[in-house]
């Protein structure tokens, strides 16, 4: 089955439990192709190819039939495109044969190969002819839709012929090929011969036009529910086909707090040819920081790898994370390869995202190869989670190891509350966009409900990112202080946005500066052995200084430039010498 399908009042309308059925369906039947036939342009379609929610098609046909690609690589279609071109006078050709009507409002959209204006029944009436024949002295069509939209077009092209060359070029099977619309521009695509559906809501012309063809079905149910009407309609698919089952309910046991982050809350280590727990060895802020709210006995699951080989015995899915002080809570373990953590976290995470993120982006390496193992083990993760949420529950996925997660998670569960905070520096979008599948990212990262960063100017490096990539609306925003600096400090702002639309998706935003665990940290300070350790550290120093840094020998860390601005400081200030020494402890990556 072929579906060519419009987007706006079609393909992107209906009530959402339609849309994300056919989705589904289209995202997932092995046997099903997607075309776009849209009055849009190419620029105006990107977006949509960003949204995960949204299978990508196979070819796209845009600017009302006068440009057509390929889906996955957005080239040309030829020799189709090139004959299409062959006939387009040019742009500015065609705007100075309609400058005279000035009653015509050029639409300030992308468009390719063709002019388009907005213009009313009523002040079109008189000025029919006088566009006509102008359009037709340049050998181009006119075409009138919507009672609103009038494109000037190359001779004999529209939606319609265009999809049946696009066919015979492909040698699609005509009789396999439903084509779906809503709005007059779409008529070709019923007058061409193809099996079509008028979704519900259509432009009455439209359907007063197509009334009496025979293999147009009229839709009750409006965009993707008027689709799977057609497709039932016309026994496109059969009754017992496995894709158009309903997917499975989730788990009446499930956990209503669902953390999602890499690592496990404690290393496993083989002892004697048995797998133990261990406290984790590497420091590791956010690990305590994550524990804490499951103290309160708040029931819930962790989602992270575990390393799946023969040598390590048969590989447990469910483990219990500490049945003394996190009772309610247990550890799900995503089953991953040696091989799939070293190229998925050693390998790419850290060398092509952990520069970049980090400002270090002549250091960023990116492999399509390594990115296709990202997206494996990132899936994972997804299906992992739907199996351990319960129905509404909210998930919590942490940092950009994840990044493609809830893409999956929505299509997969989309009752869950998805949540996710980016630990890692967010920089700024000429940095961001380096990256070959920024737009895949933004895309996954907007199937939140909420998007957390730690500082106001991270979350608006963000926006900039997305409105980079896809059309975006600011609809709250709050000052930044008193909570943060503004104008004190290099990366001050006085707002922030706190809640964005894109599509007809809402998402929040916010900032929340994550610190370390400060009980933990009293709880060890009141231990008899540490205080006599201070005891002990105090004698020793003496009358000196300490300066102390702790972190992980990493080159984003400045190592260097604190030994160097050391160096500087006893340099300018001699009198130092002696009464202050910096104590750096930096523990391998």
């Amino acid at each position: 089955m072929i579906l060519a399908t419009d987007l706006d009042g079609t393909f992107l309308a209906g009530d959402p439990a339609a849309r994300h059925r056919l989705y589904r369906l289209v995202d997932q039947h092995p046997g099903i192709r997607l075309i776009f036939i849209t009055g849009r342009g190419l620029e105006a379609v990107m977006p949509l190819l960003s949204d995960p929610a949204i299978p990508r098609p196979d070819y796209v046909v845009c600017d009302v039939g006068a440009t057509v690609v390929d889906g996955h690589t957005l080239q040309p279609m030829q020799p189709l495109q090139s004959m299409i071109d062959a006939h387009w006078p040019g742009e500015q050709v065609v705007a100075a044969a309609m400058r005279p009507f000035t009653a015509l409002q050029r639409q300030d959209v992308p468009q390719e190969r063709r002019c388009s204006y907005f213009c009313d029944p009523d002040t079109l009436a008189p000025l029919r002819s006088q566009i006509q024949a102008a359009a037709q002295a340049l050998g181009c069509d006119v075409l009138y839709s919507a009672d609103r939209y009038l494109d000037i077009l190359p001779p004999d092209t529209d939606k319609g012929r265009t999809l049946a060359a696009l066919a015979r070029l492909l040698e699609l099977p005509r009789d396999r090929i439903l084509v779906a619309g809503d709005t007059l521009n779409d008529l070709s695509m019923y007058t061409s011969g193809f099996r079509g559906v008028c979704v519900g809501d259509s432009e009455p012309a439209l359907t007063a036009a197509t009334a009496d063809l025979k293999h147009t079905f009229h839709a009750q149910a409006p965009g993707c529910g008027g689709i799977l009407e057609a497709i039932e309609h016309f026994g496109l698919l059969a009754d017992d086909d496995p894709f158009l089952r309903p997917p499975p309910q989730a788990r009446a046991d499930g956990a209503d707090l669902v953390m999602v982050y890499h690592r496990l809350p404690f290393d496993e280590v083989m002892e004697d040819g048995v797998l133990v727990q261990r406290p984790p060895r590497s420091p590791n802020g956010i690990i305590p920081s994550l524990l804490s709210f499951f103290e309160g006995g708040q029931k819930g699951s962790w989602v992270a790898w575990g390393i799946d080989e023969p040598k390590r015995g048969p590989f447990q899915t469910h483990l219990a994370v500490d049945a003394e002080r996190y009772p309610t809570l247990t550890a799900a373990r995503v089953p991953l390869s040696k091989q799939e953590v070293d190229i998925f976290y050693k390998r790419f995470s850290k060398e092509a995202f952990w520069p970049m993120l980090h400002v270090f982006w002549e250091r960023a390496k990116f492999r399509e190869e390594d990115w296709q193992v990202f997206l494996k083990v990132n899936r994972k993760f997804a299906e992992a989670t739907a199996a351990e949420a319960a129905h509404g529950a909210t998930v919590w996925i942490h940092d950009y190891n994840l990044w493609m997660v809830p893409a999956t998670l929505r299509e997969l569960r989309p009752d869950l509350k998805i949540a996710f905070f980016h630990h890692t520096y967010f920089p700024s979008a000429d940095v961001f966009n380096v990256v070959p599948w920024r737009r895949e990212i933004i895309g996954s990262l907007l199937s939140c409900d909420y998007i957390g960063f730690h500082i106001p100017r991270q979350v608006e490096n963000f926006v900039d990112v997305v409105r980079g990539a896809m059309p975006a609306e600011r609809l709250a925003w709050e000052s930044c202080a008193p909570r943060f600096l503004t104008y004190g400090c290099a990366v001050g702002l006085d707002t922030m946005t706190t809640r964005l639309r894109v599509g007809d998706r809402e998402v929040a935003l916010g900032a929340h500066p994550v610190g370390t665990d400060l009980r933990r940290i009293h709880n060890v300070l009141a231990r008899s052995d540490v205080r006599n350790d201070i005891f002990k550290l105090r004698r020793e120093i003496g009358a000196r200084k300490l300066v102390l840094s702790v972190e992980r020998l990493d080159y984003t860390k400045g190592t260097l430039a604190k030994l160097e601005a050391f160096e500087r400081l006893l340099e300018q200030h001699p009198d130092r010498q002696g009464k202050v020494t910096l104590l750096m402890v930096c523990v391998p990556a």
